[in-house]
């Protein structure tokens, strides 16, 4: 199996915060901080919703045994240094909703020319009846494992954006368990 450094560097911010071990951890944005528009890092920056819902640019969504839990990041450094730590919920009583997104852009800070930006925006509802916390992350394989860990743990019904890659390993298993001829 390949080495997860996504999972690592958010493992590695949050050490010194979490008394529990880590199942998993993914360095998460605010709303727009993956849309790849300029209007999308202002929204990243200095939106309403990451104000009210106490988020970074950058933060770090942790799965304990017992809790997820979001942590707001300062802006600079890798692994990024936890600031402060925005909610923690017991894993029972959250759910998450996971939609797979992508918008085309003309504004890249890293290539020249347009391109399409492809990432999760994850919403985690709070059983308090307080209002949802929405982030973002790029799809990648590490944010598909750990949305699909908070899932399961939660009792969430699960994503399209995992529900595939479910049916995959559900194939690849029952291909396993197939008596051979």
């Amino acid at each position: 199996m390949a080495r997860d450094y996504e999972l690592e560097a958010a493992t590695a911010a949050v050490a010194d915060h979490v008394t529990d071990p880590v199942v998993r951890a993914l360095v998460v944005g605010a709303p727009g901080s993956q849309d790849g528009s300029a209007g999308g890092a202002l929204r990243s920056m200095f939106g309403r919703t990451r104000r009210v819902a106490g988020l970074h640019a950058r933060n770090v969504l942790v799965l304990t045994s017992t809790h997820v839990i979001l942590f707001a990041c300062r802006a600079r450094g890798w692994p990024p240094p936890v600031d402060e730590q925005v909610g923690a919920w017991p894993v029972g009583a959250l759910r998450i909703d996971t939609v797979a997104e992508e918008k085309w852009s003309a504004f890249s800070a890293t290539k020249s020319g347009s391109t399409t930006n492809r990432y999760y925006t994850i919403t985690l509802t709070p059983p308090d009846g307080g209002a949802p916390v929405v982030v973002e992350c790029p799809r990648t394989d590490s944010a598909r494992e750990t949305i699909r860990a908070i899932e399961d743990a939660t009792g969430s019904p699960p994503s399209k954006a995992t529900a595939r890659r479910r049916r995959a390993a559900a194939r690849d298993h029952d291909a396993d368990d197939a008596p051979s001829s």
